[in-house]
């Protein structure tokens, strides 16, 4: 009976020392959290940025529409009373300068066509008196005051054919009672008020062609009474339109207009931009964002790289592809391109600005 129960003790001991034993290698065995690493897919594609001290920028958002460039734009008004007979232009049209854009055919042209051979007329005859006088003079028949007299009519004569000539060379007179309607500068029909057998009246004081060239184009800009302070001269602007939404066009506040318009309530800026490929046309609406620094230097990272979560802010700091740190950064003044802080990073430190979403998640599961 002894013997039977030091067995049964031994058989215990055995037991509970390979229990102990099995429990350590266990224990020793288990894994342990292996440190987070990229990939090598990940770690090729995320892209960087370094915290930088930059001077705080501040934008503002304004409402505008594209307008000609008002330098370079000619209107044309017809010359003299009559009905169009041609038309050699429409609107949208190229036209180089000295292109005849209408014909009209006008009673004043003919009334001064008259006057010119009129005044032709009288100048021959001008031309016989005077030579008659002269004649005479020379034989004593005529005294010295007819010579002079038959001068001046001469000369009077001829200043009447002068003025006749260069009344008919500024209406582009064709033939008959016709006169062309041409082209002062090249450049675009970009308005056009006649059509044809209209009666064109001279005391309708109105152009009928608008032409302008569209190489540069103004911005016309519509700042409210409580962002003009905010709004300079020479201000960088970035403009964009519905017709281009993915294209940014760049340009500097040229002018700032010191009238307020009393219908819309607004003060207008201008921005002059160049159009070499003709994409901006008159009458677009655009969306103007102005650039102006407020003067304070805060240490900046790219807004992309923020993430918002939990009512608070992080970056990711990228060391290497093993050494990656979330944090949370305190932020003075968010922008769509940069974010300005107030603590939480230092110069040079790097951050990622691709897939930190990705990287935040795995390492903040």
């Amino acid at each position: 009976m002894k013997k039977m129960t030091s067995l049964r003790l031994f058989g215990l001991f055995i037991f509970l020392f390979s229990w102990s034993a099995c429990t350590e290698t266990e224990s020793t065995e288990a894994p342990k959290n292996e440190a987070f690493c990229l990939t090598d897919t990940l770690a090729k594609n995320i892209e960087l940025a370094k915290a930088e001290t930059k001077t705080v920028a501040n934008e503002l958002v304004l409402q505008g529409k594209i307008t000609f460039d008002e330098d370079k734009v000619a209107k044309v008004y017809p010359l003299a009373g009559g009905f169009v007979k041609e038309l050699r232009a429409n609107l949208g049209d190229f036209v180089e300068k000295g292109q005849v854009l209408a014909v009209i055919r006008s009673p004043e042209i003919a009334s001064f066509a008259n006057q010119s051979s009129v005044a032709l007329a009288n100048l021959s005859v001008a031309e016989k008196n005077y030579q008659v006088a002269q004649e005479l003079y020379k034989t004593g028949t005529n005294s010295e005051v007819e010579l002079i007299h038959a001068k001046r009519e001469l000369e009077t004569a001829k200043a009447e054919l002068y003025r006749s000539k260069e009344v008919l060379s500024m209406y582009n007179v064709g033939k008959e009672s016709f006169y062309n309607i041409i082209a002062p500068a090249s450049g675009f029909v970009v308005a056009k008020d006649v059509s044809l057998n209209m009666e064109l009246r001279t005391e309708d004081i109105k152009p009928i062609f608008t032409i302008s060239n569209l190489d540069n184009v103004w911005v016309m800009a519509n700042i409210y009474e409580s962002d003009i302070t905010n709004v300079k001269e020479g201000y960088e602007a970035d403009i964009t339109t519905i017709s281009y939404h993915d294209q940014v066009f760049k340009g500097k506040v040229d002018k700032v207009f010191n009238m307020i318009d009393p219908e819309s309530k607004v003060l207008k800026a201008r921005i002059v931009l160049p159009n070499p490929d003709f994409k901006l046309k008159p009458e677009m609406f655009a969306n103007v964002t102005v650039k102006y620094a407020e003067g304070e230097q805060k240490m900046c990272v790219p807004s992309k790289a923020v993430i918002f979560d939990k009512n608070k802010y992080f970056v990711m700091i990228y060391k290497d592809r093993c050494k990656i740190e979330t944090r949370e950064i305190q932020v003075y003044k968010s922008m769509p391109t940069n974010t300005y802080l107030l603590s939480g990073l230092q110069e040079g430190e790097q951050v990622i600005t691709k897939y930190q979403l990705l990287v935040y998640d795995a390492l903040n599961d």
